[in-house]
């Protein structure tokens, strides 16, 4: 019960109106008659049809199979995301039912039953809850700020990406430098410089020949000839031998 309260007035009255409306669509909507229907019963046919005889009445019961599941998940706590918000999954489904019970009443004109305006009544009562949902979200421009909200993201979507800008041409310039690497301690030290090739030592130039020896003199006759190896006395000047 304390879930149930926890649900929205709007909500509420959809909950209840939809499984009274559920349980309404397995009742007979039309009904031939007494007197032709004994006639019928007779010869085996049936002379009743429920909300389920039929494409709307389908689509009546199928809606509101949705509507009391998805009622029920929100009671238990159970949320899931949808791409919509509840008030719009609430007016939709509102809406739908209410349109497709009163389609099915007016097609199924002939031997329609009483249960046939219970459902109709009770469709408009689910309507009435999805519009108490829908007033206490904002009201109306909620929901159009919503559809429009989707347009706007479909339509974002669906145009393609502008391609990225084309890369600027190479200039004409010389490019930079390379920046001096930054020294690390573990970096190899740099190799050393090679080392100057030694100058060729200047060629020694050749020593002159030694001067050669001045000849002997003749000794004066009557003197004996020094030995070779002795140098000869001088000789004595004719003044000096004459004074002697």
């Amino acid at each position: 019960m304390e879930r149930f309260t926890a649900l929205s007035r709007g909500a509420q009255l959809m909950f209840v109106a939809g499984v009274l409306l559920l349980i309404d669509t397995f009742l007979p909507w039309q009904d031939v008659g007494d007197e032709v229907g004994d006639i019928a019963e007779a010869f085996g046919v049936d002379t009743s049809f429920t909300a389920w005889h039929g494409f709307w009445g389908v689509m009546l019961g199928l809606l509101t199979i949705v509507l009391v599941a998805w009622l029920l998940i929100r009671m238990l706590g159970n949320e899931f995301r949808l791409p919509v918000s509840e008030t719009m999954v609430a007016a939709g489904l509102g809406l739908l039912i209410f349109l497709f019970a009163l389609i099915k009443v007016l097609v199924d004109n002939e031997f329609r039953a009483a249960w046939a305006w219970v459902g109709l009544i009770l469709a408009a009562l689910v309507a009435i809850g999805a519009w108490m949902q829908v007033q206490e979200a904002g009201g109306v421009d909620s929901l159009k700020a919503e559809a429009s909200g989707m347009g706007s993201g479909g339509a974002s979507s669906s145009t393609p990406a502008a391609p990225p800008p084309a890369a600027p041409p190479p200039s004409e310039s010389a490019p930079p430098p390379p920046a001096a690497p930054l020294p690390s301690e573990s970096a190899a030290p740099p190799p050393a410089a090679p080392a100057e090739p030694a100058e060729p030592a200047a060629p020694t130039e050749p020593a002159p020949p030694a001067a050669p020896a001045a000849p002997a003199q003749p000794a004066h006759p009557g003197e004996p000839s020094a030995p070779p190896g002795d140098a000869a006395p001088p000789a004595d000047e004719p003044g000096e031998s004459r004074q002697a």
